[in-house]
């Protein structure tokens, strides 16, 4: 994984949030790579661990989450416009150097 200092503009951190006691992924968390990581996304696996995700307790044993199981990933943000939403029609062009 990159330095928090490294990070250029569009990579964020994904992870599976997972309890410390019982070792169970009860949700993912996805955010900007910061000193200190804010989620900007939570995706709870059942919708009645929500109220737990939220105090940051496992909703089986009530134990703390943590942010495991980490990668980079590229965001890219940009507007996409009538030309980028349209189907792409005809074969590719050939490379000049395909053997």
């Amino acid at each position: 994984m990159l330095d928090q200092a490294e990070y250029p503009s569009g990579w964020e951190i994904r992870g599976d949030l997972v309890c410390l006691l019982c070792a169970r992924s009860v949700a993912s968390a996805q955010g900007p790579a910061d000193q200190r990581f804010a989620p900007s996304t939570i995706r709870v696996r059942l919708p009645e661990y929500t109220e737990s995700v939220r105090r940051m307790r496992c909703p089986f044993c009530a134990g703390r989450l943590w942010l495991q199981d980490t990668e980079d990933v590229y965001v890219d943000r940009r507007p996409l416009d009538a030309q980028d939403l349209r189907p792409r029609r005809g074969r590719p062009p050939k490379l000049a150097n395909a053997s």
